[in-house]
């Protein structure tokens, strides 16, 4: 009895060993699928860096083969606001914001209804148009500005939508440099402001597609590229464009701008998702720039041989084809995305910057107005006194610089420009600014008949003594209240506020239709004529600005996040 007795209970020890081994066998292999998964597909897992490494290393690194050790503090940015809002100041600050929101919603109700799905809609005609490769260029670059505004209902359909696109094929050629900033900016942003992995993981698709246009005899990007042929063609080879026209590959000059516009997308797409690649492929392009022979230090010519990567001509300019390279977010905006960690970049940056205070700014020549200053072009030896719209970032690129790297006489600087900038605007009889115009300096000098000519033009076509011409368009452009909206952050000054709202209320009264936002054939007329153009970036970037000018200022505050060139919010490398 006994020997039966024990053996009884050896079977039953036996089927538990059994239970045991078999959930060890269950259990264990589905942790290892779970960590295999995230260590080679990061976008499918959240943190999954976190399996290879520390958090921290996650958050410092530009990929798994990248890791940023020199990480820096870097100074704070923002104006150090006190509670001395009044309770009325704080009712008017939100009444103004809120009209901003409406705005948006007045002209995305108008997209949504007449042109969802296309790049954008046409605001006179109501018809949508495709110039953006067809995925929806207005969903995906307003996709954070809803978020920041908390329309979270029109910003869970966008993502529906998002997740119907496919980044891999595109009817005709995609322009790189557009592609990047729009799309890969706006998904990079949603996912981190979300952290709604379908935005991270359409980012990745999008980056992986990009990747072949890179694919020069030097490594810079073509301006354009065909994403089918770029990626499902066999015969593509490595050491050239996969095309004998340039149709499909984009001309052999590089542009400026388009290359040197993509650092910042790229290296956050390699930070979240532990793929290197991105961030090298950028990174060679720096390095080319820096190495290619310049005629002044720091002032780069507009375009580039990409056989060669030799600068062609001696056109250099802040304004069109210029102005995204030179811009805060991929020079001096790199260094502080990594946090002082690629020191090429600052260095770089200043060059510019000390080079541009030497050649391109001037003071103006316009009666009672000696304080204005103005930022021309160059060719070689010989300055253009032609100032752009576009070239009004600079006043908060300087003003970033200037707290970051400890150049007080930037600020001073930005605050002259950035007045010039909202001048530009005020003394036309729209209350809106030019595309461009073209500007004397104080070190003119005009014989009688030219300055009879200059008060001519001021009684006939109502233009300040001091400027030449204009170029009258309207394209509904960000660039001024940027750096309005910048300069309130770092100086704590509402006076930007109220330029900001005097911008606003220009657009409110001239550019809106029945169901959106028009830009203007000519803004120094009063017989105003919409030109039926609506791009996404009025979404993404002119009432985003407007809208944060008057918001608390711990929201996306400029000690947090860092803006792309198309205004999408990203996370900061920040050394605690």
């Amino acid at each position: 009895m006994r020997i039966g007795f024990i053996k009884k209970i050896l079977r039953r020890l036996d089927i538990r060993f059994q239970l045991v081994l078999l959930n060890l066998l269950v259990f264990g292999s589905l942790a290892y699928y779970i960590i295999e998964i995230g260590y080679n597909h990061p976008a499918v897992f959240k943190h999954s860096q976190w399996f290879k490494t520390s958090p921290s290393r996650f958050l410092y690194s530009l990929g798994s083969r990248v890791y940023l050790s020199n990480i820096i503090r870097l100074p704070k940015i923002q104006y150090d606001f006190l509670l001395n809002e009044t309770a009325e100041e704080e009712q008017l600050r939100e009444s103004r914001r809120d009209s901003v929101k409406n705005g948006f919603l007045h002209a995305w109700n108008g997209y949504t209804r007449y042109a969802w799905g296309y790049d954008e809609l046409l605001p006179l005609t109501n018809v949508g148009r495709n110039n953006f490769n067809g995925w929806g260029a207005t969903i995906i670059d307003a996709l954070d500005t809803m978020w920041i505004m908390d329309l979270k209902e029109e910003f869970n359909r966008s993502r529906d939508f998002v997740r119907s696109v496919d980044f891999t094929r595109s009817d005709d050629d995609i322009n790189v440099f557009e592609t990047t900033i729009r799309y890969l900016g706006g998904l990079l942003s949603a996912y981190e402001l979300s952290n709604d992995l379908v935005f991270l993981e359409k980012a990745q698709e999008l980056g992986n597609a990009l990747l072949p246009s890179f694919d020069s005899p030097t490594g810079l990007p073509y301006n354009s590229w065909n994403l089918t042929w770029g990626i499902n063609k066999k015969s593509h080879e490595r050491s050239g464009p996969p095309c004998v026209s340039t149709r499909h590959c984009g001309s052999r000059t590089g542009i400026l701008a388009q290359i040197g516009t993509m650092q910042l997308e790229f290296m956050k797409l390699s930070q979240l998702t532990g793929d290197s690649q991105f961030f090298f492929k950028v990174q060679d392009v720096i390095e080319i720039l820096d190495r290619a022979e310049k005629y002044i230090p720091g002032l780069y010519p507009l375009e580039i041989d990409q056989d060669s990567a030799e600068f062609l001509g001696s056109h250099v300019s802040f304004g069109p084809l210029g102005d995204s390279f030179y811009e805060a977010r991929y020079l001096l905006k790199v260094h502080v995305f990594v946090g002082g960690a690629l020191d090429q970049y600052r260095r770089m940056y200043i060059e510019s910057i000390e080079s541009m205070h030497k050649y391109l700014i001037k003071e103006g020549k316009v009666r009672n107005r000696s304080e204005l200053l103005f930022l021309g072009d160059l060719f070689h030896d010989d300055f253009s006194g032609r100032m752009y719209h576009l070239t009004c970032f600079v006043p908060g690129m300087l003003a970033v610089g200037s707290k970051i790297l400890d150049r007080p006489e930037d600020l001073e600087t930005a605050i002259r420009l950035a007045e010039t900038c909202y001048w530009s605007y005020n003394v036309t009889l729209t209350g809106l600014g030019p595309e461009e115009f073209l500007f004397l300096t104080s070190t003119d000098e005009l014989t009688q008949n030219e300055i009879d000519w200059l008060e001519n033009q001021e009684k006939l076509n109502n233009l300040p003594n001091g400027l030449v011409r204009i170029s009258p368009t309207y394209l509904l452009r960000p660039e001024t209240v940027e750096s309005l909206f910048i300069l309130y952050r770092i100086t704590g000054d509402k006076l930007y506020q109220e330029k900001g709202w005097m911008i606003w209320q220009a657009i409110e009264k001239w550019c809106k239709t029945p169901s959106a936002y028009s830009g203007l054939k000519d803004v120094n007329t009063e017989q105003v004529e919409m030109n039926n153009i609506m791009e996404s970036f009025f979404f993404a970037e002119t009432l985003k600005y407007l809208y944060l000018l008057f918001s608390p200022p711990e929201i996306i505050s400029l000690d947090t996040y860092v803006f792309n060139t198309e205004a999408h919010p990203l996370l900061r490398m920040i050394k605690p």
